[in-house]
Parts: C-alpha cells; structure tokens; sequence
C-alpha cells in the first residue's frame, strides 16, 4: 500500500528498543518501523541513505530534524544479530561464513559507490532474517567520504572491530569497512577476535589481508574482497602504468631515467644505421657488435623493464598471498640480468 510522506509519519509507539530508539506502527498500513532520534548532524548522511535501496542494507524510509535532532524512520527487521547466532549456538562453519560475508560485500558496495563508510561492522550490527537474508543496520556513526578531508572530525568505532584510521590517523574511507571484515569474517568462525585466537584454515590468509595496518595493503574494495572469497581471481591491472622510473614521487629518479632512455635510443640509433657497415666487417667483428647489440637491448633493457617494472604484475603470479616477496624475486632476477649483460661484453670484447 503507498502511503505518502505526511502518512509515513502518521504511527503510533509499540514499545521503547533503547534509548533514542523505539518501535512503531504506520495507522494506516500497520507496517512495523524503527524510529531513531540522533544529532541533527546525522541529517546529511542519513539522507543519503534514503536514496539506497538494497536487499542487504536496512532501508531508511525518511529522515528529517526537528528541535534540533534528526529523526529517522527505518526498516523493522525480524531476525537475529550475529552475535546472538554465535551466542546461542556455536561459530559458523567456513561455508556459511564464506556465503553472509559476500552479502556484507554486496551491501557495502553500495554503500561505498554512494560516498558512505559505514565504521561500525561487527556482529550487533549485522541480522539474518528468518528467511536466510543478511541485512547491514545501525549507521549510527556512518559518515560521507571528504576526499579534500585528512582524518575524521570524531573518533568513533567499536573496540576489536575498529580500524587504525579510525583513531585519527587518517580519514576512514571503504578500505575502514574492509578491516572490520575481516575481524568479523574471524568471529564467524572462532567466536573471538583475532588476537584471541586466528582462525586457521583456508580463510587465514584472506583475514590477515583484511586487517593489514596499513590500508593499502588490505583489498582494494568490498567487490574484491567477494570474489576472493568466491575462488575467483582479481585483476588489479590499472588501464596505464607510468614506465619504471617515472613511477616515484621524487624528481631526480625521473631525470635519471629520462637520461637512461635518450642514451638506449640513441645507442639504438646508431647501432641500426651502422648495421650494413657491421655486415661488411670480418666474422669476429660482426659477432662482437651482435652480441654487444643483443646485450643493450635485452640483458640491459627488456629484462631489467620487465622485472623490476612488474609490468605483467608477475610478482602476483610468483606469490599470490604475498606479491610484495614476489617482487624480491623480480628485482634480484632484475639484477642477474644486468651482471649477465656486463659478462656479455667482456666476453664480447676478449672473444
């Protein structure tokens, strides 16, 4: 049945939840709502989240201040939190765990593509419905993403669940949600955080990337995070990567580099035009100048561009749980191929 806003908010109270929290009926549709009074600050983000719709995420019907606070009328859900799951009945075997984590993904998805962080996952927080559905409520301390922002204006979140960033460090953004997944994904299997105790399975290393301190290290997003829990592989590759050497933040490796192409080019230029007066030279001669040729463009430049610039990301096929020891691997092979070049043209040269 449509009802319109001055209906919506047409209810009577059923019965108090908590403090600031209460339960009501609409009179004309005897739909059940939750209705939250919070700071009047709460109003923009709130708003927001009443544009999303998504069967993961506890829906907002509508918001608006009045006396100074924001009242919020929201989706009632009939279930039972996580913790109450876990409480009365034991952890989740790795299947299941695997199944409610990639409908958290799903519902943050859209909570990050609308600019919104959620900072406060944990298992209070996340209800299954009688049906089987997991549904996202509380956003109690969610904010909008201010990319021009260095850290939150207020540090809030959950003991255990709480990121780094969210104790003023940095601004929290989507990769704050990814971390407390990750603590969450490790409660649905051990019932206890995991610096109580880390889940140890197949899942291990899928936890510990989520709770990387540092947030560049963690998945780049929900939707990631998903398919890896699904066995799916992840392509990280960016649409354009600068070349080695442009890719530092510092100026003088990049005029380093800008010397060492113009000196490959015009070895190369000249090595080409030369070509037909190396032809015409004596046997030894002729291999001299191809190996030393060879040596430039390969052992000195193609190898060296392709291992330590991980142009294919082959650090990510060496060590996929850790691609940054895939890149040791890369730079030390890097470096054998520039000593083999060198060898080349003493060789070239006594031969």
């Amino acid at each position: 049945m449509y009802v319109n806003q001055s209906q919506l908010w047409d209810f009577s109270l059923v019965s108090q939840i908590r403090k600031n929290l209460d339960l009501v009926q609409n009179k004309f549709t005897r739909q059940l709502m939750v209705r939250r009074i919070s700071p009047a600050a709460d109003y923009p983000v709130l708003q927001t989240l009443c544009r999303i719709k998504h069967r993961n995420l506890m829906e907002i019907y509508d918001v608006k201040t009045q006396d100074g606070v924001c009242i919020s009328l929201c989706e009632y859900i009939n279930g039972m939190t996580l913790d109450m799951r876990v409480e009365y009945y034991q952890p989740f075997d790795i299947r299941s765990a695997k199944d409610i984590l990639c409908q958290i993904c799903d519902g943050l998805s859209q909570l990050h593509i609308n600019g919104i962080v959620h900072r406060d996952i944990k298992p209070g927080n996340v209800m299954i419905t009688d049906d089987g559905m997991v549904k996202i409520i509380d956003y109690s301390i969610s904010r909008l993403i201010k990319p021009e922002q260095r850290k939150d204006t207020t540090v809030l979140g959950t003991a255990g669940y709480a990121s780094p960033e969210q104790f003023g460090f940095t601004q929290t953004n989507g990769k704050t949600d990814i971390y407390a997944c990750g603590v969450l994904l490790n409660y649905l299997l051990t019932g206890k955080l995991p610096n109580e105790q880390l889940h140890q399975g197949p899942l291990t290393t899928v936890i510990q990337q989520c709770i990387e301190i540092d947030e560049n290290k963690r998945f780049a997003s929900a939707d990631e995070l998903k398919k890896v829990l699904q066995g799916k592989k992840i392509n990280r590759r960016r649409p354009f990567r600068p070349l080695p050497g442009f890719r530092s933040k510092h100026v003088f490796p990049k005029i380093i580099t800008v010397f060492f192409y113009i000196v490959w080019i015009f070895m190369l230029f000249v090595y080409i035009n030369g070509f037909p007066m190396i032809m015409s030279s004596s046997l030894k001669n002729i291999i001299q100048q191809l190996i030393l040729m060879a040596d430039i463009l390969v052992f000195w430049s193609a190898l060296p561009y392709l291992l330590f610039g991980d142009v294919f990301r082959m650090s990510e096929r060496i060590n996929p749980d850790n691609p940054r020891n895939g890149k040791y691997v890369l730079r030390i092979l890097g470096t054998a191929s520039i000593i083999l070049g060198f060898v080349l043209i003493f060789v070239s040269l006594y031969l």
